[in-house]
């Protein structure tokens, strides 16, 4: 049985996330003597290199490294969360807790997460990034996140999903569009006019396959992967787009206006979901989290 101690775990992780065994021993206000020692005293009792090395001192994981790093961050969560459990008030809740947000999902959830934290759990060291599907899912499979939040049909099959909401697809219109007062609309009434997509992989290819299985087939006009930049052309009667998380206003950055109305024909369901590391027991953070965005 490797003889492995929490500090050299601890150590490891800082190794990691700065790059270099100066900046974690800075990070850890300790000797950089004393943090080459315990990662060497790992790699001894692991029987195996989890550092690449370089000549500007920088470094980087190996293969099986940076499998081991997401082991290592796991058990660290596991140890603080049992300290936690010691203290009989549950208001006391704190350490570390890092989400991914999918980029279109972030403006309606990330200031939910913030504001929940913040008010009732302040001691919660709270951290989001925000990317692409795939990037932050690696990141999640890395444990540089305890969890991410991507639409269903985007999640990645070997992290656990947690449903948290019911979404619909929608057409997005300009205002003035002859559609846009209807309550609710057919592709087939639009599909011949340009698309304007969001161009964050695999957003528009899954919703190519949505209209394609109702034996269609969309003009895709413009990409962009900046959503505000999609609706203010839109608005500007440049075509349409297809959203499935719909702002609460229609007004656009540019001063114009867009109508969302549902999609009526029967399109494949979806939903945003939180992904998690499929080996891990969700920490009570976590799980606060997830609460909190089921009620969002």
């Amino acid at each position: 049985m490797p003889e492995i101690t929490l500090r050299q775990l601890q150590y490891y992780v800082r190794v990691i996330e700065h790059g270099s065994v100066t900046a974690a021993a800075a990070a850890c206000h300790i000797s950089q003597a004393a943090v080459s020692m315990a990662i060497s005293q790992l790699e001894r009792s692991l029987e195996t290199d989890l550092l690449i090395r370089s000549r500007s001192k920088r470094v980087a994981p190996t293969p099986a490294g940076r499998e081991f790093a997401a082991h290592a961050r796991a058990v660290l969560a596991r140890v603080a969360e049992a300290e936690e459990a010691m203290t009989d008030h549950r208001d006391l809740m704190r350490g570390p807790l890092n989400i991914g947000f999918a980029q279109s999902i972030s403006p309606r959830l990330m200031p939910v997460l913030a504001e929940h934290f913040t008010t009732r759990y302040p001691e919660v060291e709270l951290g989001f990034r925000e990317g692409a599907p795939s990037e932050i899912q690696d990141a999640v499979r890395d444990g540089h996140l305890d969890f991410a939040l991507v639409y269903e049909l985007q999640a990645a099959p070997d992290l656990t999903p947690v449903r948290l909401i019911d979404i619909h697809l929608h057409v997005m219109l300009p205002a003035t569009h002859p559609l846009a007062g209807e309550p609710g609309i057919h592709l087939a009434q639009v599909i011949g006019e340009p698309a304007v997509l969001l161009d964050v992989p695999p957003t528009i290819e899954r919703l190519t396959s949505i209209v394609s299985d109702l034996g269609l087939r969309m003009d895709v006009r413009w990409r962009s992967s900046n959503m505000e930049t999609i609706r203010c052309m839109v608005a500007r009667g440049l075509g349409y787009s297809l959203i499935n998380s719909v702002p609460a206003t229609g007004a656009t950055f540019d001063g114009r206006t867009v109508v969302y109305l549902p999609v009526l024909d029967a399109v494949q369901g979806n939903a945003l979901v939180g992904v998690l590391p499929s080996e891990h027991r969700p920490s009570r953070r976590v799980e606060e989290a997830l609460e909190a965005l089921r009620s969002a």
